[in-house]
């Protein structure tokens, strides 16, 4: 019974995503057959639970929110690749993969609806969570340093921004879970804390250290009399690690001091050159069509040499108007389910961070196509449970009706009397 509830479906799916996230490890590299036939079977699986989700379950509003966004991407990725145009970066001149457009954003979108599907089934559990955990911490840990080797190898510095560290900002929301065991708890989230920091990404270390003051607040909110000062304490001890942690990267490394005083001058890498051209791009836009529609998937390079680096920039431009308003749909969706999952503190605690972190991201980086199998699962996880959460409401609702309508006012009682006199 063990060997079997630990192969079921939920741990075979997780495994597998895993191995994929390692494949330079286990295959030798990447693009092999074998890491091939890995990501479109679960692609497959991942597009099989979407439809078994929409067709079998209420879901709550964020999940409709990103159904509608999964069916606009995959509308545009259809056409680009039916299309007959081939798309180059105006660098390099190097052709685009006009299929990766829709690969990566279902890769990243797609798994929320199997997890959520797998929570619905009992498959995926609190428990389940903790116990994969120290395995996330361990697989993030080899991505980093596969990352760091082979950036380093391909080039003549000796300091490198490490795009891993969003790896590590992916992992916190499932530390919410963890709440039993705050010293594990509070160890799990400085080892985030520490890799995101030694990335040098820093839109990756602004968002990590808002997140840790949204997740130490909620923390504390939720916690008992005796919780709160250990809660308090681990806080603390947190927060003078991570100020002796950047005062010994202001001193050891150049590379950091470069990056901060960037940061200071307001140099933001290019993006406010890219920015400014195709926010002018969009509003002065004189096809109304192409306004509204936008230039199709991909449409960016078209415009620029490289992406936006902005979600709401590159939607405006592929996407147009109506992308623009799915997208605010979406995060509408996302936030009002976010408010309905206050019934478990950390069930919100979790939900809030990915809304925060991700939302976040929206601004300088790519959000909708990098969703991460750590917050995926968070995300599936706790939408699954927000809607088990509506139907013991609903059902107890239903049960209350039933009593007020074969008794109403009370009435049951005078009939116990009179069938006592």
């Amino acid at each position: 019974m063990h060997i079997r509830k630990l192969l079921n479906s939920c741990n075979l799916y997780i495994f597998l995503w895993l191995i994929y996230s390692i494949q330079s490890f286990v295959f030798g590299g990447k693009g092999t057959i074998f890491s091939s036939i890995i990501i479109f079977s679960l692609m497959g699986i991942s597009a099989y639970h979407f439809v078994y989700a929409l067709s079998n379950y209420e879901m709550p509003k964020y999940m409709k929110g990103l159904t509608v966004l999964v069916i606009m991407f995959t509308i545009y990725g259809i056409i680009l690749i039916l299309s007959g145009k081939t798309i180059r970066f105006m660098r390099t001149g190097a052709v685009v993969n006009k299929v990766s457009y829709l690969k990566l954003i279902l890769i990243s979108l797609l798994p929320v609806f199997s997890f959520y599907v797998f929570t619905r089934k009992g498959l995926l559990t609190k428990e389940a969570l903790l116990k994969w955990t120290p395995v996330f911490f361990i697989v993030a840990g080899m991505r980093y340093f596969q990352y760091q080797r082979e950036s380093l190898l391909s080039s003549d510095v000796e300091e490198i921004t490490n795009n891993m560290g969003y790896v590590f900002l992916s992992l916190i929301p499932l530390l919410a879970f963890w709440s039993h065991k705050r010293f594990v708890q509070y160890f799990w989230l400085a080892l985030s804390m520490l890799f995101i920091i030694l990335g040098m990404k820093r839109g990756a270390i602004l968002i990590g250290a808002v997140s840790f003051v949204l997740f130490l607040h909620q923390s504390l909110k939720s916690a008992s009399q005796k919780q709160k000062i250990w809660t308090f304490f681990l806080g603390f001890v947190l927060i003078i690690g991570a100020i002796f942690m950047v005062s010994y990267m202001l001193q050891n490394s150049a590379y950091f001091n470069e990056r901060l005083e960037y940061t200071l001058e307001g140099n933001s890498s290019g993006r406010d050159r890219l920015y400014g051209t195709f926010w002018r791009h969009f509003i002065n836009e004189s096809n109304p069509f192409l306004f509204l529609f936008g230039n199709g998937a991909l449409g960016t390079l078209t415009i620029s040499f490289n992406y936006a680096h902005n979600d709401w920039l590159e939607i405006a431009i592929n996407q147009g108007l109506l992308g623009i308003l799915v997208y605010v749909y979406y995060w509408m969706m996302f936030y009002k389910t976010w408010k309905k999952s206050a019934f478990d503190s950390e069930i919100y605690l979790a939900t809030g961070l990915v809304l925060l972190i991700f939302f976040m991201k929206t601004l300088f980086s790519m959000s909708y196509n990098d969703m991460d199998v750590y917050v995926t699962l968070s995300l599936g996880y706790c939408m699954g449970m927000i809607s088990e959460n509506e139907n013991m409401v609903d059902t107890e609702s239903e049960d209350e009706n039933m009593v007020d309508t074969e008794y109403p006012l009370g009435l049951e009682q005078s009939t116990d009397f009179n069938e006592n006199t």
